[in-house]
Formats: C-alpha cells, structure tokens, sequence
C-alpha cells in the first residue's frame, strides 16, 4: 500500500506540474523550464509517506528504514518519470521534453543515473522530514491539551 500511494501521489504531483507548466506557457511570451517536473513529484511523495509513518507508528523511522525507503522510491520515482518522458509526450508535449535523449542511448543511462541519484536523495531527505514535522506536529498537540 506505501509504493501504491507513493506512486498515486508522485503521479498527481508530476501531471499537476505538467499542467501548470504547460498553462504557463500558453500565456507567456517565454517558455518554462521542466526542472520542476522531475524532482518535486518525488519531494512530495516522500513527504507524504513520512507523515504517514510517523502517524501509524509515533516514532521516527530508523537509518536503514529511511535508506530502504528512499532506494525503492527513487527506482519507483525513475521508472515513472521514464513512462511520463516516453509514454505521456504525446498527451502533454511537457512531458516530452524530459525524453531529451533516444532510450538505451548512453546518453539516456546516464541521465537516467542522475535521475535516480536525485530521487534518492529527495526521497532519504523528505522522508526524514516528512515525519519529523509530524511528529513535532503530534507533540505539539498534545502539549496544548
């Protein structure tokens, strides 16, 4: 149920971006970068499920939880942004432009490593962060009582 929610909430942040991003440049003279699209998606999965683990379990997770979460988020986070850049281009031309190299060129697996490196660490940091604000939040709540 985690990697289902965490894939739900990176898609919906990803085609929320996408969406933005492509408003945006219909009603600019300039076109928009698509940094955005790559990395926030991930940012607020992760954010999402330390707030999640933080509420079923009221302690933060450990280092090898946190490592385990963030290798299986940024393999889950690569695999999306490379359906979104190859297969979503044609519905939204701002996913297109994340497919800047041919697939299974060198260029591609390169990129692709970058990627995964960045979601892993968004995800190790944000998942961290996620439930540390929750549960300063708890505390907080239950301190005004």
């Amino acid at each position: 149920m985690i990697w289902l929610r965490y894939a739900g909430v990176f898609l919906a942040a990803a085609l929320g971006t996408g969406l933005i991003v492509s408003m945006l440049n219909q009603n600019m003279s300039g076109q928009l970068g698509s940094a955005a699209q790559l990395m926030v998606p991930a940012m607020i999965a992760a954010l999402v499920e330390g707030q999640n683990w933080a509420k079923k379990r009221k302690a933060k997770p450990n280092s090898s939880q946190v490592w385990g979460f963030a290798w299986i988020g940024a393999a889950i986070a690569t695999g999306l942004n490379v359906v979104l850049a190859y297969g979503a281009g044609a519905l939204l031309p701002e996913f297109a432009k994340l497919a800047i190299a041919p697939a299974l060129s060198q260029q591609f697996i390169i990129l692709l490593g970058i990627y995964a490196g960045g979601y892993l660490i968004c995800n190790w940091f944000f998942y961290r962060l996620g439930a540390g604000n929750q549960l300063t939040l708890m505390q907080d709540r239950d301190k005004s009582k």
